[in-house]
């Protein structure tokens, strides 16, 4: 037996679907979100630093989730060489699994439905709708939007491609000595193709953690003896996926923050894009709603094409950025990281703005 049917289903209780889901239940209309875990927020994926603009966002977000302000950075060569930045702007490290409960919160507050263990395996077009066949019954719906993930079932469904980019990442959180003011980054075969990270919580206790495309866990291992010396098992882990996609929409259905890489190549974060695009998706969402159309067409003018105005550039940035990065070898970063040329980088890097990354 099919549920009842409702305007917008959202798979993944996420950032990106707890936010999605305020704004458009906000407007009267009946939305549910499945999410696969029994709690919202676990298991943790996220290392938890963001930009300033979270706050924007979010202006009214509880101090709790707030945990650390951080103001410099000090970004290391393999050898231990470095250079520090100070940021114009503050850096924020939050509580994530709070994060997730306050917009799930918020999006019940504003007459969404939450349903938690309920696994999403599959949906077809019938009668004008989508019908989503999930382990707690059947659902029907006028607009299915898919915050389910780097490995998204929708997108696969759908036949959105998403990008090859795939890493993987760790994090533990560990007790010691720490600047509580600084985040450290560290490059080279520390953790190849990306970065490793040192993210202070307070004076005592950090998260440290990488991401590398394989061997993830043999490199996380190794830094940790580097910088803490001791091994200690990981708390938090997930797939980075990152890339530009060709389409992020199908007949009836939008993708939106780690299923549509909504991402910084170079960092890795998607939190800010992912609420970015939520409101894009939502504003869209709406208008389909009103109009009855729900057709590919318009998604991608109206969802598509908005939300690449105001990021693809910076995914592209970030893509350029990680790729030139990616042919230093380590006695490259070592020379760069301690010439006199490493003066005029750190001048032009403070300028940049993270989110643009």
């Amino acid at each position: 037996m099919v549920g009842k049917l409702y305007d917008v289903i959202i798979v993944g209780a996420s950032v990106t679907g707890c936010r999605t889901a305020e704004l458009i239940s906000r407007k009267g209309y009946k939305v549910l979100v499945l999410e696969e875990h029994r709690e919202i927020g676990e298991p943790q994926k996220c290392a938890g630093l963001v930009s300033w603009r979270l706050l924007n966002l979010l202006p009214k977000l509880p101090k709790e989730i707030m945990i650390n302000k951080l103001n410099r950075a000090k970004f290391f060569s393999p050898s231990g060489k470095f250079f520090e930045l100070k940021s114009k702007k503050s850096v924020y490290v939050i509580d994530r699994v709070k994060l997730d409960k306050y917009l799930a919160k918020k999006a019940m507050g504003s007459g969404a439905k939450i349903k938690t263990s309920t696994r999403f395996e599959n949906f077809k077009y019938i009668d004008e709708m989508i019908e989503l066949k999930t382990n707690k019954g059947e659902f029907k719906t006028k607009l299915l939007i898919g915050t389910d993930g780097v490995n998204s079932k929708i997108a696969k469904q759908a036949n959105i491609v998403q990008p090859n980019n795939l890493l993987m990442g760790i994090q533990a959180t560990v007790n010691g000595n720490f600047d509580p003011d600084l985040v450290e980054l560290w490059f080279g075969s520390v953790a190849p193709n990306f970065f490793a990270w040192v993210i202070p919580e307070n004076e005592n206790k950090a998260r440290i953690g990488l991401a590398t495309k394989t061997n993830c866990k043999f490199y996380f291992d190794k830094f940790l003896k580097k910088r803490i010396g001791k091994i200690k098992k990981p708390n938090v882990g997930g797939l980075i996926r990152f890339g530009s996609m060709k389409n992020t929409v199908s007949d009836r259905i939008l993708l939106v923050g780690d299923s549509a890489c909504q991402v910084k190549p170079f960092s890795g974060g998607g939190i800010i894009y992912g609420l970015t695009a939520s409101e894009y998706c939502a504003t869209t969402c709406v208008k389909a709603l009103k109009e009855s159309r729900f057709n590919s067409n318009f998604l991608k003018k109206e969802y598509d094409k908005k939300w690449r105005e105001r990021l693809e550039k910076s995914i592209r940035r970030g893509l350029l950025y990680r790729k030139i990065l990616d042919k230093f070898s380590d006695k490259q970063l070592n020379f760069l990281f301690s010439s006199g040329k490493i003066i005029k980088l750190t001048k032009l890097l403070e300028s940049w703005d993270m989110d643009l990354l």
